[in-house]
Parts: C-alpha cells; sequence; structure tokens
C-alpha cells in the first residue's frame, strides 16, 4: 500500500464531512480529564495499524502514540481548562504512512474549586479578664491545595478582618463570648463556620485601698490612718495639719489642703477612660467649701499634657473622656483644689499609671478592627475608596449596618486623623445622663492633630444614610455629665448626607481642655 493511497483512503467515523470524532469525554479528577476517539477503519489488505497525535495547537502536535490496529482510543491525563487538538494517520506494513486526517479539538472543562473544610474548634483559653488579649488558633484544609486565610466571630457576629489562622483579641465587658472561626481560598471560596468555643471575660478585681478611719484618704498615704479628722502632717511634728497652729500659721491667704491622689497611683495598669480619685477635700477656713477641682494628665514620653481639665462637678473623682489617652503608654497626674472664695491650694505631687493595651486596632490605622467597614465603603462619594486615603476615617456603627465617616480633606491646619470610634445610640442605664432625643447615627468620637497649638479646624462628617430633617448635634460633656447643643457650630449640608463642624484645640468642641495640637470631639445627629 503506497503512502498516498493511505492519505486518499484514510477515513475515520464521521459526523457530516468530520472523519475523526470524540465519542466520549469525561473528568476524571479537579485537574485532568480523558477523552475517547473512534474512527471507520482502513479497508488495505497491508493496514499494518494507526496513530494519535495530539497537542494544544492545531496541525502542531507534541504527542504521538500508535495504537496500532484499532479504532478507538481512550487518551488520558489532559490538563483541566486546556484546549487539545486531535488528528489521525495510517500506516501498513512497509511502514508508510498517510497524511493527517480531519482535526477535533476538546477543551478540557476548568479546576473545580472545592471549598475548604470546617476549621477545627478554635484553640485558646477559656477564660480571661476584661480588656486582656487572648490569643485563638484554628486550621483548614482545602482540596485544591489553595492557601488559606482566616476570621473570626468574636461573639454577636462582631466579626475580624481576613488574615492568619491565630489572631487576638480581648473584650471591654464582662460575660460569654462564643468564638468561631471559617476559612476561605484564594478563589474566595468560604468554608462553614467552625463549632463554637466559649470564653467567659470577668472583670479584673479591684485593688484592695483600705481607708481604716474614713477620711477619703488610704491609710498607704494618711500620717493618721485612725483619726477621721487628721491626714497630713507637713512639718514632722506628729501633729496633725488641721489642729496644729504652727503648720496653720504657714498657709499663705488659708489656702485649702493640697489633694492627695488615691487613684491610680504606683504605677498602676489601667484601661484609657481611667478613673482619677483624690482624697477629700479639706480647709482650714471656716464656712469654705469645694467649689472646683483641676485635673491634670501628661504622656511620661515627651511630659505633653493631654488634659488639663477646671471642673465643678467632677471633684474628687473624674473618669478621662474616651481617646485622650493611648493604649499601652505610661502618663503621669496631678490635682488641685480651688474652693468656694476661690482661693486654690497647692498642686498635688504626681503619681503615675500605664494604660493597657488591648489589640482592638490590630493594623493600628485609628478604627477599632471591630468597626472595620467594607473595602468597597466611600462615603464621601470622591470615587476614591475611604480605605486608602489619610484624610477620611470610616467606621461602622455598633449593631447597624450605619457607617460615619470623619474627613479633614479641605482642611489646612489638620494634619491626621489620630483615631474614630464609633459608639452605639446612647440610652438610659449607660454613663450618658438626660439623653436628648434619638441618636439614628450613635455617636461619633474622633482625635485630629492640628498644625500648632489653639488652631481652628474644620471636619466633614459623612453618613451612609440621609440625615433626618429636622436634626441637630449635640456633644457630650463627659466631665459634666451632660448634654449640650452644639448646632450653632455645624452646618448641615444640602444633600442631608454630610455636615461641617467647626472645632477649636483647647476650645470649643475640644474635651481635652487644653490647646496641645490635638482636637478629641464626642458628638452625633440628634433627630426630631
Amino acid at each position: 500500500m503506497k503512502a498516498s493511497n493511505l492519505i486518499r483512503r484514510f477515513w475515520i467515523l464521521s459526523l457530516g464531512i468530520a472523519v475523526l470524532v470524540i465519542i466520549g469525554a469525561f473528568v476524571t479528577d479537579a485537574f485532568a480529564a480523558d477523552v475517547t476517539l473512534a474512527w471507520d477503519p482502513n479497508t488495505e489488505s497491508d493496514l499494518a495499524g494507526y496513530k494519535i497525535h495530539y497537542g494544544t495547537a492545531s496541525n502542531s502536535y507534541s504527542a504521538h502514540i500508535d495504537v496500532h490496529k484499532v479504532t478507538t482510543y481512550s487518551v488520558t491525563g489532559l490538563a483541566a481548562g486546556q484546549t487539545y487538538y486531535f488528528a489521525a494517520t495510517a500506516y501498513d506494513s512497509s511502514g508508510n504512512e498517510s497524511g493527517y486526517s480531519n482535526v477535533v479539538s476538546y477543551a478540557v472543562p476548568g479546576a473545580i474549586n472545592g471549598a475548604p473544610t470546617m476549621p477545627a474548634t478554635p484553640s485558646g483559653p477559656t477564660s480571661a479578664l476584661v480588656n486582656t488579649a487572648i490569643t485563638f488558633s484554628t486550621s483548614a484544609s482545602d482540596p485544591n491545595g489553595d492557601s488559606l486565610e482566616y476570621r473570626y466571630d468574636w461573639g454577636g457576629g462582631v466579626l475580624s478582618t481576613w488574615g492568619a489562622a491565630s489572631q487576638a483579641r480581648s473584650w471591654a465587658a464582662a460575660g460569654q463570648y462564643a468564638v468561631k472561626a471559617q476559612a476561605r481560598d484564594s478563589l474566595k471560596a468560604e468554608s462553614a463556620w467552625s463549632a463554637a468555643k466559649t470564653v467567659t471575660i470577668t472583670q479584673s478585681p479591684a485593688p484592695v485601698v483600705t481607708d481604716s478611719d474614713g477620711d477619703g484618704v488610704p491609710d498607704s498615704r494618711d500620717a493618721f490612718p485612725n483619726d477621721p479628722k487628721e491626714w497630713a502632717d507637713a512639718n514632722g511634728n506628729h501633729i496633725g495639719d488641721n489642729t496644729d497652729a504652727a503648720a496653720a500659721a504657714t498657709q499663705t491667704n488659708q489656702k485649702p489642703g493640697a489633694p492627695i491622689l488615691a487613684s491610680p497611683v504606683n504605677d498602676a495598669v489601667v484601661s484609657t477612660m481611667a478613673v482619677l480619685k483624690t482624697g477629700v477635700f479639706r480647709t482650714a477656713v471656716a464656712g469654705t467649701t469645694h467649689a472646683k477641682t483641676r485635673w491634670q494628665v501628661f504622656r511620661d514620653e515627651d511630659n505633653a499634657c493631654v488634659l488639663d481639665i477646671n471642673s465643678t462637678t467632677a471633684l474628687t473623682s473624674l473618669t478621662v473622656p474616651k481617646l485622650v489617652l493611648d493604649e499601652g503608654t505610661p502618663y503621669f497626674w496631678r490635682a488641685q483644689f480651688i474652693d468656694s472664695k476661690g482661693a486654690a491650694s497647692t498642686w498635688s505631687s504626681y503619681d503615675y499609671f500605664s494604660t493597657v493595651t488591648t489589640n482592638a486596632d490590630r493594623n493600628a490605622n485609628g478604627i477599632p478592627d471591630a468597626q472595620e467597614v467594607s473595602w468597597k465603603t466611600d462615603l464621601d462619594r470622591d470615587g476614591k475608596r475611604d480605605y486608602r486615603q489619610r484624610t477620611i476615617r470610616s467606621v461602622r456603627v455598633p449593631g447597624t449596618d450605619v457607617k460615619v465617616g470623619v474627613s479633614i480633606k479641605n482642611c489646612p491646619t489638620a494634619l491626621a486623623i489620630e483615631a474614630v470610634e464609633s459608639e452605639g445610640a446612647p440610652s438610659s442605664g449607660s454613663y450618658f445622663s438626660g439623653i436628648p432625643g434619638n441618636f439614628p447615627f450613635g455617636l461619633i468620637n474622633f482625635k485630629v492633630a492640628v498644625a500648632k497649638p489653639g488652631d481652628q479646624a474644620t471636619m466633614k462628617i459623612y453618613f451612609s444614610q440621609t440625615v433626618p430633617l429636622g436634626s441637630r448635634w449635640y456633644e457630650y460633656d463627659a466631665v459634666s455629665r451632660k448634654w449640650y447643643d452644639f448646632s450653632a457650630y455645624v452646618k448641615f449640608d444640602p444633600d442631608g448626607r454630610s455636615a461641617t463642624l467647626s472645632l477649636v484645640d483647647g476650645g470649643i468642641g475640644d474635651v481635652d481642655g487644653v490647646a496641645n495640637g490635638v482636637i478629641v470631639d464626642p458628638g452625633g445627629i440628634c433627630a426630631p
């Protein structure tokens, strides 16, 4: 049989004009497939067999298989997602071979991406103290061998961002929390949630402070711990200053006694909303009363004053407003008493404390991880994602789908947004009192650095929903524990989705009370 005859007479099972056909194909696993080819036999008496040729380009074949004298053959191990081209030739007993038959092709389906397995129940401690970070770990596998990332449900639908299999968390309130984990692969296929691990969070035990005589001065600082009328001995003569004529004679203009700091002292570790406490007010002047206390807090590393407040309500106990203090930072503080005649005591001695580290903002972008918004968020609608810009910080209001953004984009005096934190709508029974109305967007707390102390700054606040008509802006004075209408310094924009605030470092709208280059402001929309 001549090769030319083989070329002319080589014909294979056809559909219409085709002579080589695919009669079956199936995927054997997520990464490979098989295909079965068929053809009609040649009729030459010296026919010796057939060869199958295939590759990933038509008429360019990288594989050649001698299938001998059969009329069907299965090609195996084809790669998922790849298109293959096939042709056949016939050869005789003398080794003569025909030309290629017609070309048929087969597109192997892409690999099937399977979701990761359910992660293991998170491992980690089952109990911890409030504001103490603990680490949880989990693991899962992927049927396609893809790399995995994980997120955690910390309880009540509070989710972490996607990240490592081991993540840390602390809780600000005591209670029981169900911690679950979820995995996803590089193609964003997500696993089912793991079984929950119950974690019990308890309050830190209060430090034991002994005040045997009940005069408001701890025994550790009381020169007369068993005498409620005496606590100091300025001249060291073992006679209390209240009855010591020599000591009283040294008091200039009959000032009140200097405060004695009660808490926090001796490098105690406290929350960022530290409660500052002094002993009781003492004066040698009959008829005068405690009218005011001046509180000062300084950052230890650079002696910068971060709080300087004169209070007529917080006289022996003051809760530092939110965002004034940073986490994991050492501070020192002092206090001064002023009586009803305007006479001021000397300053107390200084004492030292540090704030806890909660890891609530692990990416250090100034937003609590639990309040991070979607990467798609663009509250100022400038066509740029908020998370990509340093001039806007957006947060999610706890327990809602509402988002609020703080922007300094068009404020030349504002240098940076150091922190933004949202609070749910205030309610009776919380530390708020005299609530003026409904707060549909909760409260927004922010901390902004300005170019120089005393600068005025203009902030833009953006909302994910329209502000109700007739709304006003209220701010909360955490020192006096009162609300006040701040609307005179706020302009609601016509779009109903933003408002502009005018604030002054150390003045209007700055709760830290000191011109220190930082404005700390709490407030929110109060709907009618």
